[in-house]
């Protein structure tokens, strides 16, 4: 039986079930991660409102965002740990990476396609080469600058607070410029350079370093012990960073407040309006039809001397048995109105 060597483990021009499956994997989660991290960019957006929406809310689709997140960080960390394995046990070292020859290659595809030059067949694989290596800065970019804004606090025991900023500049940034590039590159990959898998799997199978059985079964028993070490102190890693951090949120008990902010309000109130406002909203259950108090001892209203701030609060908040009323039953305009009517003494 001859020795088993590295050129053994070629996979005869496809991918093994393992690489598909981690392909699909970076796939799902690097979608996932555009689907979920866009409308957070554009959330002013009618289009991102509604992706929001069918997410579940903003804090679903931070969460999914995190888990995706997370899911990306593990297999980065798996495909570090194959790579590694590969060269060590077998001898393949990395060959996708672009080399002065495959440049000199692709721009002769590039020439050839448009009718400028034609040098026959050319270094199509040059183009997945760049694509790839894109793709690993990218990830480490988007891992890096997405763990100082997962736990700002923690990062700034570290860094200095100016990074916050510039990290979320970066994430934001930097993926918006990988999508760009990825739904670009793919399309000139398929439709100008047409490159042949198969090629690059050759390619790596050449560069390979023949070795005998006993050596692969040796290095393998050195390799997985430390490699499994190495994948359960990173997986603890993540899990701790992604759970430790303790926040204002979590520490400090919530305080209820009113933010004065209207989208749309008038210059001031008008009396007739409110009057008129008056009887078709349910205050006049509880302090009667003209405000002058209720039936249950509801206290009267009219000739209020609160400012608006202190009545917009108590409609806003709700005291004691008057429950609270949202924009969406009490608009802010309508609000200025009846303030500028319970003012007024009654006639």
């Amino acid at each position: 039986m001859p020795d088993e060597t590295a050129i053994e483990i070629q996979s005869g021009g496809t991918l093994p079930a393992a690489q598909r499956v981690e392909r699909l994997v970076v796939i799902v989660a690097l979608i996932g991660l555009i689907i979920t991290g866009l409308p957070q960019k554009y959330t002013g957006e009618p289009w991102a409102e509604f992706v929001i929406l069918l997410l579940g809310g903003i804090e679903s689709a931070r969460i999914l965002h995190r888990f995706l997140a997370l899911l990306l960080m593990a297999e980065a960390i798996y495909h570090v740990l194959t790579l590694s394995y590969k060269w060590f046990v077998y001898g393949l070292k990395p060959i996708l990476f672009p080399g002065g020859k495959a440049f000199g290659q692709f721009f002769s595809r590039v020439f050839q396609n448009f009718g400028l030059r034609s040098d026959g067949e050319a270094g199509s694989g040059f183009a997945l080469k760049i694509e790839y290596l894109v793709l690993i800065i990218s990830t480490l970019i988007l891992i890096v600058t997405g763990l100082i804004l997962w736990n700002p606090l923690t990062a700034l025991s570290i860094l200095p607070g100016e990074a916050i900023p510039v990290a979320q500049s970066i994430h934001s940034n930097h993926a918006l410029l990988l999508v760009i590039f990825l739904v670009v590159w793919r399309f000139a990959i398929i439709f100008l350079w047409h490159p042949q898998r198969q090629k690059l799997l050759a390619e790596r199978d050449q560069a390979a370093s023949p070795r005998p059985a006993s050596e692969i079964a040796g290095r393998r028993q050195r390799f997985l012990p430390v490699a499994l070490v190495i994948a359960a102190l990173l997986a603890l890693g993540l899990i701790w960073f992604a759970t430790a951090e303790q926040t204002a949120i979590d520490t400090v008990p919530r305080q209820v407040g009113v933010v004065y902010a209207p989208q749309a309000m008038p210059d001031s109130g008008d009396v007739n309006v409110g009057a008129a406002l008056w009887p078709t909203l349910r205050c006049a259950f509880c302090h009667g039809d003209e405000a002058m108090g209720g039936p249950d001892g509801q206290p009267a209203l009219r000739n209020t001397q609160m400012t608006f701030d202190a009545f917009y609060e108590q409609v806003r908040v709700g005291k004691g048995e008057m429950p609270a009323f949202s924009a969406e039953d009490l608009p802010d305009g309508y609000l200025l109105h009846l303030w500028a009517w319970l003012s007024q003494p009654a006639s």
